[in-house]
């Protein structure tokens, strides 16, 4: 059963805002382009409270508070067996937990290993739209749906979210343009 859900505004892990059902502003996340890519999440206190590092190749470099930045891949730990979409990792009472529904057309859900893994504590609902109208219309925005024992993390439940669903959406998003230039007729000229 549901005790918190957050609408992200817009549907984007790299630049939203995150919102109770008040609309009381929890969470803000902004992309900064220079030099360096770099994606901050800020709480309601403006505070960073993590920030990710792009990197082309290799995984991106996450900084969860005032820790030292470390590979996403050190935190969030991706199977080693091909096609198993879950990525696990440890909260900072031990407690493991398991997000699944990592690859592509897919929605990222967390579980606990109290359950064994059975019940999402989190999962993440897609924006919904309405396709009679011209141009089709949101009815609900892009959700994170908590159960309570997902609550006593939120802000990493939220973190890793972010930075997970921007590998996956990227990921997505190359394979799509690969797909799309091996499709495409060359030019005669």
């Amino acid at each position: 059963m549901a005790s918190l859900v957050l609408s992200l505004q817009p549907d984007n892990p790299c630049n939203t805002t995150i919102s109770d059902a008040d609309g009381k502003v929890l969470y803000s996340v902004e992309t900064e382009q220079g030099d360096d890519t770099i994606t901050y999440v800020r709480n309601n206190d403006d505070e960073v409270i993590a920030s990710s590092k792009w990197r082309e190749y290799l995984p991106d470099k996450v900084t969860i508070g005032d820790k030292q930045p470390i590979s996403l891949n050190d935190w969030l730990h991706k199977s080693v067996i091909p096609f198993v979409d879950e990525i696990t990792f440890k909260d900072d009472k031990d407690r493991k937990y398991k997000w699944k529904g990592w690859s592509a057309g897919n929605s990222l859900e967390l579980f606990a290993a109290d359950d064994d893994f059975k019940n999402p504590i989190m999962r993440f609902i897609k924006p919904q739209k309405d396709y009679t109208t011209k141009p089709p219309t949101l009815t609900t925005p892009a959700q994170l749906v908590f159960t309570s024992r997902a609550e006593e993390l939120r802000d990493t439940v939220v973190m890793s979210f972010l930075f997970l669903e921007k590998t996956r959406r990227t990921r997505q998003n190359s394979s799509q343009n690969m797909a799309d230039v091996m499709r495409t007729p060359a030019l005669s000229i």
